[in-house]
């Protein structure tokens, strides 16, 4: 079994990122965040839309100093940023194929993606955050594993290594958990809920599908302190 030791990953990194974008856009198949990102799309294109996204993304943080984690020879992996940096650099966009993926889902999409997600979680980050920990917080962008490797830990492996991280600088450790699967998961190693975040409301179900004055999607903002 490989360690689930970290790689600090640059744009010559191709591989992780690449091996991350496969294991996450399958783990994120059935994911109500990514049904309401790609409601529009049509079905037979959402799947090759969702691998281009986290392909992007993944890449975006791995050229800002983002580390992808991995265990049990790709079991399981997440992407995790340290303080200060975000994926949304404005000079590694080209380079992180952000453009092409634009031309891909098109504008209203990516729109949804970047900023509705992102605005609306900083908004709940300044609220529960202090001043201190709102520049100086490690964050989880993606966790998944393996279709045909769940059950057997492997998440918490990746989970526990994040947590050293932020243990080892006395940082906090944010995440989004976007089902209650993973919410759970999160809670059984030490994570709180600190608030909700409601995305497509009147547009999609809790599922993410397309709904008419739906309720939209839930996200839970946790956070873990060492």
């Amino acid at each position: 079994m490989a360690s689930n030791k970290a790689a600090e990953v640059t744009s010559g990194g191709k591989e992780r990122v690449d091996k991350a974008a496969d294991i996450l856009a399958a783990a994120f198949d059935n994911d109500p965040v990514y049904g309401y990102f790609l409601h529009d799309i049509p079905e037979d294109r959402r799947q090759l839309s969702r691998h281009k996204a986290l392909h992007a993304f993944i890449k975006a943080c791995a050229l800002n100093y983002g580390e992808i984690v991995e265990t049990a020879n790709w079991g399981s992996c997440g992407v995790l940023m340290p303080p200060g940096r975000k994926a949304e650099n404005p000079f590694t966009i080209l380079q992180a194929g952000l453009i092409p993926l634009v031309m891909t889902v098109g504008v209203t999409c990516s729109r949804r993606m970047i900023y509705g997600y992102t605005g609306t979680a900083e908004e709940l980050k300044g609220k529960v955050l202090s001043k201190e920990e709102i520049n100086a917080f490690w964050y989880v962008v993606w966790m998944g594993t393996a279709t045909e490797r769940r059950h057997q830990g492997l998440a918490s492996k990746v989970l526990s290594y994040m947590q050293d991280k932020a243990r080892g600088d006395g940082r906090p450790l944010w995440l989004e958990a976007t089902t209650q699967n993973s919410r759970r998961l999160f809670s059984q190693h030490g994570f709180q809920d600190v608030g909700e975040i409601i995305l497509g409301k009147g547009v999609v179900g809790p599922d993410g599908a397309p709904k008419k004055n739906g309720e939209g999607v839930t996200i839970w903002g946790m956070v873990w302190r060492p």
